[in-house]
């Protein structure tokens, strides 16, 4: 036997998007942050080497 589900127990889009916005912020700075870290390791190992 199912119950009858609320419509205020459901998650709509704009629920998700307003949830997920600082997870979305953190993943870019982690992204630009990696991409500072291997542009400077990428320059460090061909100074040794070059």
């Amino acid at each position: 036997m199912q119950k009858a589900i609320d419509e205020s127990e459901l998650v709509t889009k704009t629920d998700l998007q307003i949830e997920l916005a600082p997870v979305k912020a953190d993943l870019n700075l982690l992204k630009w942050m990696m991409g500072a870290l291997i542009a400077l390791t990428i320059a460090n190992f061909s100074k040794q080497f070059l």
